[in-house]
This record gives structure tokens, C-alpha cells and sequence, in this order.
């Protein structure tokens, strides 16, 4: 019978032991299990790992390596020195850290072969190890998958439909999405990551997102959720819409203040969620609030744009000079030049709520690239395309 954790119940009720005491048929008897319902290679080890209190790993013929230990992080990616091993011919070689382990020669010749067996399953049925989990991600968040297939591949990533998941899009310098994915760890029992054209998906099970401890310096981050596996979908393109109202961050940790958009909440969007699906950067180019926004920041520098920005948020330059931490007279300053070359005032009538317009379409506009009408993360080759034209 499977279990949230993506099939790791056994048929009589029995969990996966938790303690370094080796009860070798419940593991071979998981082994198995979890090879019947197409696993993929990380959950294998991972939850082998965990039924052993051992450090378990596979390598490729091509040198590819996926570990994984008890506590369930990745375990190194070379064997250790005693680790015992089993070659499988064509395909690679599987390996446990044995040192201490109360299992005989034959016992360990056993689970070794038994483990290698289902690896070889996983690699047959899902790819290489280094394409399997990108590729099952990718799925699931896929709306043009049938619900039948999309189920059975959260199970093989160690999730059901019923788990509770927030979906994270991100874009930014190389190394963003695995930075981001280090930072949650310890903070969710499962975080999957695949890079889906020029945006990384991520998926955490279980995330307040008010807990992400921060996004890496120069990346966008957005979210949906939380919400079911299910909805998965339907999360990951509110992300991605959301993503494009995000600005890149200047500092690796958090908390964030709203004004800054750094890790943007696709809840929050609203009606302005429709600018993102139907605007293109080519269709914001000509309006004159944001070429005029964009002169006054090529002329004075990004500071000028975070100025503007706490402008926007508050209801008076006293509280933006607040939220900045800066002296009032800094702000207004700025403000009355910011002014003379938008050519209205924000006191005026909707005069804020213009700039702040002006703000989300430049935001729009750096971020065209990051967009796709249609989301599905198959296709072509994923990238992003623009909107139809109006």
C-alpha cells in the first residue's frame, strides 16, 4: 500500500525503520516495492538509506553519482573506503557504507544485488540519473499529462496528490535554484528542483513560505501556494506570472519588505496578474511613464528606482524616508526630481497610484523574457515565448 512518502509502506502496515538496526527482509521487501511502483533512483536511495542507517550510493558507467544518507542529505558523492559494491554490467555500480553493518557476506551480497536490480529499473524506465528527476518535475507540473501518469510520477518523487506543496519559479545568475534549494533544506521533508527553459522550478512539500530564509543576490523568486500536489500545475503558472513583477535581490537573506519584490507572492497580484499574461516588453516600451522612468534611473542610478519604490508602497514621503532608513529631506529630493521628469505629481489625484503603474510596467518589461502564454514545460524546448500580439 503506498504512503504519502511516495510507496515506502509495506503491505503488512510495517513502516521503514528508522534505526541502525538492520532488519534485512523488511529492507529487501522495500527494495522491491519501491522498484514495483517505479521509484525513481533518488527516492530509492534515499529511503534505503533511511531503512539502513546507512550511506548508500549508484555511479554510472558515465561517472554520473547519486548518494544519499540517513538524515537525508546527499551522502558525498564518492564512496567511502569500505563501502561494499556490486557492479551491474552496461549500466554502473551500486554501493553501501557497510562498516559496522551486522549482515553477513552473503546477507550483503544479497541486498546489494537486490539493490542494484531496482536501480537498473529506475534508469531503465526514467533515463539517466542526472535527467530522471528533471524530466518527472517537469511532468508534473505539466497540464497537458493526464491525471493517471502525473499521480503515479509524484509517487515515483516521493510525494502523492494529496501532499501539501508550494511551487517556486526563479530566474538569475547560474547556481540560483541550487542555492535557493540549500537554504530549505532542513526546513521540508522533500525539495525537488529542474531548470524548465530559462526559469527553475522548485517544489517543497510541507513550506511555510514565510520561512524561506532568503533568495540568492541577482535572482527573481516568485511563489504559489501552499496547496495540493494536484494543483500543481494551475501553482506553477500563477509562479511564473507572479515571477515576472519580481526584482532581483540584493541581499541573500530575509526578511523582505513588500516594496522590495523579492520573493513575490502570486496571491497578491490580483487584476494586475492580467498585465503579466497579455503585455509583452515590446508592447510597454512606447508608453511615455515608463520611457520617462527609465531616463530618470539611466540618469541617476538604481537608487532612484528603491526610492520610488518605498514612494509607491507608503501613503507619504515622511514613511518612505522611514522605510528606507533615511532622512526625509533625502526622499524628497528625490521625489521632486522624479517628478519634474515623469511630469506629474504624486500628491495629485491617482498621481501615486500612476507611479506606481509606471513601477510594474518597467518591472514587465526587464522581465518579458520570463513569460510563456502557454506554460507547458514540453513543447518545443520550454523557453519562454511572448504573448500574442494586441
Amino acid at each position: 500500500m503506498a504512503s504519502e512518502e511516495g510507496c515506502v509502506a509495506l503491505s503488512d502496515g510495517k513502516t521503514e525503520p528508522v534505526s541502525h538496526t538492520v532488519d534485512l527482509d523488511t529492507v529487501l521487501r522495500l527494495i522491491d516495492e519501491l522498484a514495483e511502483c517505479d521509484a525513481a533512483l533518488e527516492v530509492l536511495l534515499a529511503r534505503t538509506a533511511t531503512a539502513l542507517g546507512r550511506v548508500v550510493g549508484f555511479r554510472t558507467v558515465e561517472g554520473v553519482v547519486r548518494a544519499a544518507a540517513p538524515d537525508g542529505t546527499g551522502g558525498g558523492v564518492e564512496r567511502p573506503s569500505h563501502a561494499a559494491t556490486h557492479e551491474l554490467p552496461g549500466t554502473g555500480r551500486v554501493w553501501i557504507d557497510v562498516d559496522g553493518m551486522s549482515l553477513t557476506g552473503d546477507e550483503t551480497a544479497l541486498l546489494l544485488r537486490r539493490l542494484g536490480i531496482a536501480a537498473k529499473v529506475a534508469l531503465l524506465a526514467q533515463g539517466s540519473p542526472a535527467q530522471e528527476g528533471d524530466t518527472a518535475l517537469r511532468s508534473v507540473v505539466d497540464p497537458t499529462v493526464d491525471a493517471e501518469t502525473r499521480a503515479r510520477t509524484w509517487l515515483r518523487l516521493g510525494l502523492n496528490e494529496a501532499s501539501t506543496t508550494t511551487v517556486f519559479a526563479l530566474a538569475g545568475p547560474p547556481g540560483v535554484a541550487g542555492a535557493f534549494v540549500d537554504g530549505l533544506r532542513g526546513l521540508t521533508p522533500v525539495v525537488l528542483h529542474a531548470p524548465v527553459g530559462t526559469v527553475q522550478l522548485v517544489v517543497a512539500k510541507e513550506l511555510d513560505p514565510g520561512d524561506v530564509p532568503g533568495v540568492p543576490v541577482g535572482a527573481r523568486a516568485a511563489f504559489a501556494g501552499p496547496c495540493p500536489a494536484a494543483d500543481a500545475p494551475q501553482a506553477w503558472q500563477l509562479a511564473r506570472t507572479a515571477l515576472r513583477f519580481a526584482r532581483p535581490s540584493t541581499r541573500a537573506r530575509g526578511p523582505y519588505g513588500v516594496e522590495e519584490a523579492t520573493l513575490v507572492d502570486a496571491a497578491r497580484l490580483g487584476g494586475y496578474a492580467l498585465l503579466a499574461e497579455t503585455l509583452s516588453a515590446e508592447q510597454i516600451a512606447p508608453v511615455p511613464d515608463v520611457r520617462q522612468l527609465g531616463r530618470l534611473v539611466d540618469d541617476h542610478g538604481d537608487d532612484m528606482l528603491v526610492c520610488l519604490e518605498a514612494v509607491a508602497a507608503t501613503d507619504s514621503v515622511r514613511k518612505a524616508a522611514r522605510l528606507l532608513h533615511r532622512h526625509h529631506n533625502s526622499v524628497a529630493y528625490r521625489v521632486e526630481r522624479a517628478q519634474r521628469y515623469l511630469g506629474f505629481s504624486f500628491t495629485e489625484p491617482y498621481g501615486r497610484t500612476r507611479l506606481f503603474l509606471a513601477l510594474v510596467l518597467r518591472r514587465l518589461q526587464e522581465s518579458g523574457d520570463l513569460y510563456r502564454a502557454d506554460p507547458r514545460p514540453g513543447g518545443t524546448d520550454g523557453s519562454p515565448t511572448e504573448p500574442p500580439a494586441q
